[in-house]
């Protein structure tokens, strides 16, 4: 009996010392906090529907919240919980990079990570797909726990699932940490320089602020541009580094300013025509100038009858005299201003432009128009 004890206890010590892995933390330098990346764990889920892998999920998501909060990897990140949140379950295709993208610009953070636990064997099957906007594509990475299958010895048995879970969880988070490191690659810095606080900076499309700005930034090329109408369009390409600070001058050129002139065309009616009253003032002058001769021709007739005494008097005589004078004036004159008025009426065009200028302008003096008629009898 005192055999079989020793027995169990040294089986018991080399099972605790096989699950005795490397747990020594990771030695990288810690990252200044303004250029560490946020990481948001899309999903910790099982890939199949057993109920050990259902708890390794969730024991695992755990486990990496507590760990990378205490790394210093990552400034922040954000439980599956808080995603499903932002943006609602997500959906079981989202395996590719555009749905990865898609969730990324949606949380606004710098990277995320989706994590799988499946059955492999007797043990577990981990696999991490990661996005990093500044690689090509999509991160995979994949751990296997290779754990034994449990046997009875002399009717003992062996761990239980509690166990074994939590030696899964001191095995495949060391085995995770490489992976874990390469997301957790440190962002770099941009400065932009722009002196005007109401004009806004965009990286690569999306607003970051207005005015002098500050940012962290993806590694890589970025595109540093302005927004709004007010200057010349500007845009510089910059490349980040990790842990580095780049910097963009923007240079701001007023666009000129635009004369806007409007011009429209409109008919323009026969009564707005000047003309035709010239004309019709004319056919009057000339009208009562006919009227006058008639009259005045009438005293002549008169006159040239004879008899006695002369059927027309002093003051007869003396008008008709004046009369005659103004019917050569008021039909020359009618008839001339007649003319004119009708051929003013014909060569005015049937359409009008009207021209508005964006500035005001003086106009240079009166303007308009004196007609001097004269005659003799």
């Amino acid at each position: 009996m005192r055999r079989l004890c020793c027995f169990l206890l040294w089986a018991s010590l080399a099972s605790a010392q096989e699950f005795e892995l490397d747990l020594t933390e990771d030695t990288t330098p810690a990252v200044p906090t303004t250029f560490q990346p946020t990481l948001a764990l899309l999903e910790v889920v099982a890939a199949g529907g057993d109920e050990v892998s259902a708890g390794r999920a969730r024991q695992l998501e755990a486990e990496l919240l507590e760990t990378l909060s205490k790394s210093g990897q990552f400034q922040t990140v954000l439980s599956s919980a808080e995603v499903k949140t932002q943006l609602g379950a997500l959906p079981a295709s989202c395996a590719e990079l555009a749905c990865f993208k898609a969730a990324r610009e949606k949380l606004k953070v710098h990277r995320v990570a989706r994590f799988t636990v499946q059955r492999a064997g007797a043990g577990s099957l981990v696999t991490m797909v990661g996005f990093d906007p500044s690689a090509p594509e999509l991160a995979r990475f994949s751990f296997d726990s290779a754990e034994r299958a449990e046997k009875a010895f002399m009717g003992v048995a062996g761990r239980t699932q509690a166990q074994r879970d939590r030696d899964f969880l001191r095995k495949v988070l060391p085995g995770l940490r490489p992976a874990l490191r390469k997301l957790s690659t440190a962002n770099g810095k941009l400065i932009i320089d722009n002196r005007d606080p109401a004009v806004t900076v965009l990286v690569d499309g999306v607003p970051v602020g207005t005015g002098r700005v500050e940012t962290a930034a993806q590694r890589g090329p970025r595109t540093v541009s302005i927004g709004g109408s007010t200057y010349q369009p500007f845009s510089q390409t910059v490349d980040v580094k990790p842990l580095e600070t780049a910097r963009v001058e923007v240079r701001l050129v007023a666009r000129p300013l635009e004369r806007v002139v409007a011009q429209g065309s409109s008919s323009v009616p026969l009564g707005g025509r000047p003309g035709l009253y010239l004309a019709i003032a004319g056919a009057i002058a000339a009208g009562v100038g006919v009227g006058l001769g008639v009259s005045t021709q009438g005293v002549q007739q008169r006159i040239d009858a004879g008899g006695r005494p002369v059927a027309v008097t002093r003051a007869e005589a003396l008008d008709a005299s004046t009369h005659a004078v103004l019917a050569n004036v008021l039909v020359a004159g009618g008839a001339a201003l007649a003319v004119g008025g009708i051929t003013w009426v014909l060569l005015t065009p049937a359409t009008r432009v009207d021209t508005n200028a964006a500035e005001p302008t003086e106009s240079a003096g009166p303007s308009g128009w004196m007609l001097s008629v004269g005659g003799t009898f």
